[in-house]
């Protein structure tokens, strides 16, 4: 019996990934107008993750101008041009890239899948514990659907971005951490750390994520030590060999690293798109911008000590909570890091009874969907209405995006802790009843002993 429900949702998922990858394909090759429009629309694109900027920097590499081919290609890191230049540069590069950006997406549901089915077997409450296996699969096939269906996430892929390989290293990295994998997960999130900056400050919960499996995983404390280890050997490696192949690729020089990781921390390339920061270092004056780059970078910063402490006990959650707080307030969102959060956040079930406003945050994320784009045509759109708006119509829904993606993320946690309150007073509740029982037998025990030494 369960190894036929094991066949049947091995096949659902299979199902799911085939119908994920097919429609991906399918617009890509019938829809090229759908497509540019996304890959120079700010919800999808940014300078640091554009498709159109790759591929200049993919031929200015190809003409051996090594020099100029981050500085003028988008900001890329080199390690990603000569990985994904290899594609761009095929004859058929159209049907190449619909291929392996659609894989791209289907390595994110598919490690999404197999961190459900992890989760599962190490279920940090009463709930998940006693789920049956058929359940847990059966959750773990809706949740990868969710991701691979989610239209933040199509969109993003269809723009021919970075950003779904930066999400699918991210995930995959979880993936390995909830399998008890230290080393291959701080190893591929520093991998994920050459596509943008900000997966790597999830190291220290994903540290936190690697020791906690293996502990229960193996029952060894001295394992769960030793795993600690290999995570921080693992982001080394994986940290240090990429930018040694970025220095080689790059004709021995660092400047790449200038080009590509400080222009996030530094925000070089103020093009609009949908962050907090773009309209008001714009509007600062160059007096001042240095100390609020400062403020901004530190406040990205100011979440990874606490989340990790608070939520040390799920550092599962403190990722998700993580991943919302970078989709908002870092330099170069896209929709892409919302559907990361999203992705994240279908691991977590047991916390969705307790949210207290997912309508209002439903509602406010939907309306700026909606009016990102016609605010943005409105100012800089082509057609007769573009200059109709101003940069305060765009900016103003940014703010609305931000609103709504930050009360998720505060209502993720408020709903994760009253689920902690929750199962500690039950347990509480179950040991009170407990003692009550073994008083009750105790004071039986007595009594008959009385009666006995009475009747002697």
């Amino acid at each position: 019996m369960a190894q036929t429900t094991q066949q049947s949702s091995s096949l659902s998922l299979l199902s799911i990934l085939t119908a994920a990858t097919a429609l991906r394909i399918y617009i890509f090759l019938h829809h090229p107008t759908l497509i540019s429009t996304l890959a120079s629309h700010p919800q999808t694109s940014t300078p640091i993750s554009s498709f159109l900027s790759l591929r200049e920097a993919v031929h200015l590499r190809s003409l051996a101008i090594f020099q100029h081919a981050v500085a003028h290609g988008g900001h890329h890191s080199p390690l990603v041009v000569a990985s994904l230049g290899k594609v761009l540069g095929w004859r058929r590069w159209e049907v190449g890239s619909a291929l392996v950006w659609s894989g791209m997406d289907v390595l994110g549901g598919w490690a999404l899948y197999r961190s459900v089915l992890a989760k599962g077997r190490t279920g940090l409450t009463e709930q998940e514990e006693g789920e049956s296996e058929d359940r847990v699969r059966g959750r773990a096939v809706k949740v990868a659907a969710l991701y691979l269906f989610n239209p933040f996430n199509i969109a993003s892929c269809l723009a021919r971005t970075t950003k779904p390989l930066s999400s699918s290293l991210t995930l995959l990295a979880v993936q390995q951490g909830m399998e008890g994998h230290a080393f291959l997960s701080t190893f591929i999130l520093s991998l994920a750390a050459h596509t943008s900056l900000y997966p790597l400050l999830l190291l220290p919960p994903l540290l936190l994520l690697g020791r906690r499996q293996t502990r229960l995983l193996t029952a060894g404390r001295g394992s769960a030590t030793f795993a600690l280890v290999k995570g921080v050997l693992g982001a080394l490696v994986g940290l240090g060999g990429g930018m040694y192949l970025g220095w080689e690729l790059q004709g021995r020089t660092w400047d790449w690293v200038y080009e590509s990781w400080g222009s996030i921390v530094l925000l070089t390339d103020l093009t609009p798109n949908i962050g907090m920061w773009w309209y008001f270092i714009t509007e600062m004056f160059d007096h001042f911008r240095d100390f609020f780059l400062l403020t901004l970078n530190v406040h990205v910063l100011s979440y990874v000590a606490p989340f990790t402490i608070k939520f040390r006990e799920d550092p599962l959650f403190a990722i998700t909570a993580l991943a919302g707080i970078f989709a908002v307030f870092q330099s170069y969102p896209t929709v892409g890091d919302a559907g990361l959060f999203w992705g994240l956040m279908s691991l977590h079930p047991t916390i969705f009874p307790y949210l207290r406003h997912p309508l209002v945050t439903t509602l406010l994320l939907t309306y700026a969907t909606l009016l990102l784009p016609i605010f943005h045509t409105l100012w800089l759109g082509p057609g007769s209405r573009s200059g109709s708006g101003n940069a305060n119509f765009f900016y103003a829904i940014t703010l609305v995006w931000g609103l709504g993606g930050q009360a998720a993320v505060l209502d993720a946690c408020w709903a994760w802790g009253r689920h902690r309150w929750e199962i500690e007073r039950r347990r509480g509740v179950a040991l009170a009843a407990r003692a009550e029982v073994e008083a009750g037998e105790e004071e039986k025990t007595k009594v008959s002993a009385r009666r006995v030494v009475v009747q002697m």
